[in-house]
């Protein structure tokens, strides 16, 4: 078993946890006498490996001691130590594996209370919210990996109140909303757009491709500045095989928000899979749905290539961790 920075790693590491390396690392011990790792708790294993990071190794003593939510165990919504009989009080810090800080806050009888922070892996603030006990209550920040604020507005209760910003990581304002009463106040004209982009989701979800764009196309003329909904228009194309268009649509997504790390994925996978169904043989055909045969690994024109893997790479960057992404990576750029 690894051991890292006092946490036993029991599960498969998470990729959105980072990954350690060995500039990461300060030390390593292994320990493979039998009753050495007996009196540690262990006796059903033949070797630990205990690593520490330089991160841990400079951290003050008092620090160390505060428990990581990885040691911890949650019961219908409580958070307690393993092996405790009574919900947990007092200050938390999770990390990464190669021990940069991954968040913190605070437990009170084990629910979140007072301000609750993560981080990325890049050291950046991700978000920081205000709770009471558990519920989300006051100002709250969230923010893009290269740290431009993304969003910003107040809870009352676990609900939104007052005004709700949205922002491109450009600066540039995606959306606001009011909540009076905590309730939102959209014009009609607002009603009408997001109307036409909520029905369009569920036309993808059902695989009505087709359906799907046509709302889209409606949501679009209403307000040609949302990134999101050219993203999903892209997407419902990308899945009806249109793979040129849909990579226009991708492109505008990325435009509007650079930092679109799922545009950003799908724009790879439509310049992928545009060569791996070309020439494909349809295996079945309905109003909705065309199903064609994909080739395997297929050779991509080196400019096309290029292109999506740094697609791919800055997709990973802002962390997407879909085990496709990689084995995209694996397949066409290495």
């Amino acid at each position: 078993m690894f051991i890292v920075d006092s946490i036993p790693v029991i599960d498969e590491p998470d990729k959105s946890e980072g990954t350690l390396q060995n500039e990461d690392i300060d030390h390593v011990t292994v320990i493979t006498n039998p009753d050495s790792i007996k009196m540690r708790g262990y006796s059903n294993l033949d070797k630990l490996i205990f690593v520490i990071t330089k991160e841990y190794a400079k951290r003050p003593v008092d620090i160390r001691r505060i428990p990581s939510t990885k040691i911890m165990e949650q019961k219908k919504g409580v958070w307690y130590l393993k092996g405790a009989n009574t919900p947990y009080t007092g200050r938390f810090i999770d990390y990464f594996y190669n021990g940069k800080k991954e968040g913190d806050g605070t437990f009170n009888e084990g629910v979140v209370d007072g301000v609750r922070t993560t981080y990325y892996l890049n050291g950046n603030k991700s978000f920081f919210r205000n709770y009471v006990n558990g519920i989300a209550d006051g100002y709250s920040e969230e923010y893009f990996i290269n740290g431009a604020i993304k969003q910003k507005g107040t809870f009352k209760k676990g609900l939104d109140d007052g005004l709700w910003q949205d922002f491109y990581s450009t600066g540039e304002i995606k959306r606001q909303i009011n909540f009076v009463n905590l309730k939102a106040v959209v014009s009609k004209e607002e009603e009408k757009f997001y109307s036409l982009q909520d029905k369009s989701i569920e036309l993808l979800k059902n695989e009505d491709y087709k359906g799907a764009i046509k709302k889209l196309n409606d949501a679009i003329l209403l307000n040609s500045k949302y990134a999101d909904t050219y993203f999903y228009r892209g997407t419902a194309k990308l899945n009806d095989l249109d793979f040129d268009n849909a990579i226009a649509d991708f492109d505008k997504a990325i435009q509007l928000e650079p930092l679109y790390m799922e545009a950003l994925a799908n724009r790879a996978f439509s310049r992928i899979r545009k060569y791996e169904f070309k020439d494909g043989r349809t295996l079945s055909k309905t109003s909705q749905v065309t199903i064609v045969a994909a080739k395997d690994k297929v050779e991509i024109p080196l400019e096309d290539k290029s292109k999506i893997c740094a697609d791919l790479a800055k997709s990973v960057e802002l962390g997407d961790t879909v085990d496709m992404i990689f084995d995209a990576i694996e397949r066409y750029c290495k």
